[in-house]
């Protein structure tokens, strides 16, 4: 159980903030300029401003009706694209530009895009904290700790996939690394740029067009297709740096030499090894790992129940094996209900609805011997079933009487607007 909550966390980090970590990491591999420090400076100034505006980005999308989020993410993807832009005509003009301005352009560019990017893609990481409590649980509880755990792993791997590939594609030569770079950043820069070209299309400024509006919906419905590419061409730079240093082509004088270029040369294959297998890791965990964390959890087949003068009755010796019965009710407009029973304790019951206020008719089904949200997750205390707030089923209207559990039908089709 604690293993499930943790890779589904886990996934959710690594699906927010991967292609952050790819994007930063090969740009930053191309910055080469000769003032390292200058470099240095760079560099921290465009984290801790692209942090500052991370937090700021994260604040303003999680207070409720303070702005337009669509527009927002318009707007935080445009300097992004005009930076991408500029870096790649440093890239493809470097040589025809004096070195100063070059630089200046590059570093410009480097610092514009960085901040850009904290700025729209670390909120979605950032928000995952929010699902550490939910409400109504206890923030001190083994659950909090799995999705924190989940949550720490996910920024770890973020950061170490990120070093990775930074550190292999440092060890490349320009000549290699400028083709990957470029394309690398194009296929980053479909999304990107389809985001805008989409609220351009939404506000009627390109003209309306069904095939065209067919390759926006595409693209946008299709996005982990493109980083699943990035990573691919991202994947030329270990293998690349392998193959470089298989076999010994720089002359040498001596026995002493000669062994510094083999421990160069076995240096970067391991590093090459390492990059590898952490991209494997990341394809794994965005594709057998996702479609485990979040396969679907099959809800209990509805019990039968007898209904005699006008009232629902559920005998209490079919709820003796303190698990979950469900049940199925039609009500009068219609609507097709679940609720469900449980003993909780001795002389105690829980009669509900199969659904909460929060995750809606989701549903609730057994791992082991606990009760969970089947949207959320969240384990549900046992002595709190039947007791209305937070994600606990709703509750409604029942007696216990002559051994059985008695429900009025006209309390469950006063409810059946759950389930619309």
């Amino acid at each position: 159980m604690g293993g499930e909550i943790i890779l589904k966390i886990f996934i959710k980090v690594m699906e927010a903030g991967i292609a952050f970590s790819f994007m930063i990491a090969i740009i930053l591999s191309y910055y080469r300029i000769e003032n390292l420090k200058k470099k240095r400076i760079v560099i921290i100034i465009s984290f801790v401003l692209g942090l500052i505006a991370a937090i700021i980005s994260t604040v303003i999308r999680n207070i409720p009706h303070f702005i337009n989020r669509t527009e927002l993410n318009f707007w935080s993807m445009v300097p992004i694209v005009i930076s991408l832009f500029l870096i790649l005509i440093f890239i493809i003009f470097k040589d025809r530009l004096s070195k100063k301005l070059s630089e200046n352009i590059m570093s410009l560019a480097i610092t514009v895009y960085t901040v850009g990017l904290c700025f729209y893609y670390l909120p979605a990481v950032f928000n995952q904290a929010n699902k550490f409590v939910y409400y109504g649980e206890s923030a001190v509880s083994t659950m909090v700790l799995f999705r924190i755990l989940g949550f720490v792993f996910g920024v770890i791997m973020m950061i170490l996939t990120g070093l990775e590939i930074y550190k292999c594609a440092s060890k490349l030569d320009e000549k290699n690394l400028k083709s990957i770079v470029i394309l690398s950043l194009i296929a980053s820069s479909i999304t990107q740029i389809n985001l805008i070209v989409q609220r351009f299309y939404s506000k009627g400024i390109i003209p309306r067009n069904v095939n065209f509006f067919k390759i926006i919906a595409a693209i946008a419905n299709h996005e982990n297709l493109f980083l699943f590419l990035n990573m691919l061409i991202i994947a030329f730079v270990p293998i690349i740096l392998y193959r470089e240093n298989v076999k010994i082509t720089e002359p040498y004088k001596n026995s002493a030499q000669l062994r510094k270029i083999k421990y160069r040369m076995r240096n970067k294959r391991r590093w090459a090894i390492f990059c590898l297998i952490v991209l494997v890791i990341n394809t794994l965990s965005l594709t057998a790992g996702k479609a485990f964390a979040n396969r679907e959890e099959a809800l209990s087949p509805p019990e039968d129940y007898e209904t005699v003068d006008g009232m629902i009755e559920i005998p209490l010796s079919s709820l003796e094996d303190m698990h979950l019965h469900r049940y199925l009710y039609k009500a009068k407009d219609g609507v097709e209900m679940r609720f469900f029973a449980i003993k909780k304790s001795e002389g105690s019951y829980g009669v509900v609805l199969d659904a909460c206020e929060i995750c809606g008719p989701s549903g609730y089904f057994e791992r082991g011997d606990d009760v969970v949200c089947k949207l959320c997750d969240v384990v549900m205390n046992r002595g709190t079933i039947g007791f209305a707030g937070g994600c606990n089923p709703i509750p409604f209207p029942y007696i216990v009487h002559d051994q059985k559990i008695k429900i009025q039908p006209k309390d469950l089709d006063a409810l059946s607007y759950v389930f619309k």
